[in-house]
């Protein structure tokens, strides 16, 4: 089965500039459509938990057939399994085993919903500590890729995209990025319902004409694209530019800490 991402071009920024690109048609090996099976791969093992098997249902299955201990190549490649699992059933991830931890793993498959993401998992003095979820690890690849004043990842992809350099242009190459709006569409199944997490608009300055609109949806790590999403993504994509982008960023925390405190009038 082809990889639906084989003709992606990857891009690696490190301080606003271009480090490193992939070649265009290089296929990602951590993004295979090819279903995993634990075991195929070894180097990285993976406890799994009740929580994760609470909500999943095909885990019940996958533990009698291999047991609680799962092998695979790579973190990457585990939570691709992870990914390759919610897709058919409850919202699964990796976590870190604790380095103190004296079971010989590398980490355990969780269910991504835990009270520890609404509710502080540790608690130091006025210091509270949370699990990150999903959609906060989405959030966190939003605001890279678009937060910044100037979205280097962005306007490079412009540029190469419409093949041209600043100074083709008489104003020089603007981006406006604004959050989407709700699209549907009809299908036999049923109104199917899209929401881009951003259009991208390119401009020959800020009040010059635009050159390309760009709709688009942003995913981090291993997060799939969701079937419904993508049959209105491609009904879109026969009037406008619509994007599927994928941000990959090492070492994503699994916790953070935070203190708030209350200013008080002056006297």
């Amino acid at each position: 089965m082809p990889d639906p991402e084989s003709d992606t071009v990857q891009l690696q920024f490190d301080k606003g500039s271009l480090v490193k690109k992939s070649p265009e048609g290089a296929a990602s090996e951590e993004y295979t459509a090819e279903p995993i099976t634990p075991g195929d791969r070894i180097g990285f093992t993976v406890e799994v938990k009740d929580n994760a098997i609470a909500v999943n249902s095909a885990l019940s299955e996958v533990i009698t057939t291999h047991d609680r201990t799962l092998d695979f190549g790579s973190r990457a490649h585990a939570e691709a399994y992870a990914s390759q699992l919610s897709a058919g059933d409850g919202s699964l991830r990796i976590q870190a085993a604790p380095v103190n931890d004296p079971r010989d793993v590398d980490a355990y498959l969780l269910a991504d919903h835990t009270p520890s993401i609404s509710e502080p998992a540790a608690t130091d003095g006025k210091t509270w500590t949370f699990d990150v979820g999903a959609n906060l690890y989405g959030a966190l690849g939003e605001a890279i890729l678009t937060g910044a004043s100037k979205p280097h990842a962005l306007y490079y992809f412009v540029r190469e995209d419409l093949e041209f350099d600043d100074g083709d242009i008489e104003f020089g190459l603007v981006l406006e990025v604004e959050r989407g709006t709700p699209i549907s569409v009809a299908h036999p199944d049923g109104e199917k319902r899209w929401t881009p997490d951003c259009i991208v608009r390119a401009k020959d300055g800020w009040d010059g004409c635009v050159l390309s609109r760009y709709y688009c949806e942003i995913k981090t790590g291993n997060a799939s694209f969701e079937r419904s999403q993508g049959m209105v993504m491609e009904e879109l994509a026969a009037q406008e530019r619509v994007l599927k982008i994928r941000v990959r960023i090492e070492n994503l925390p699994e916790q953070y800490s935070l203190r708030i405190n209350e200013v008080t009038p002056a006297e």
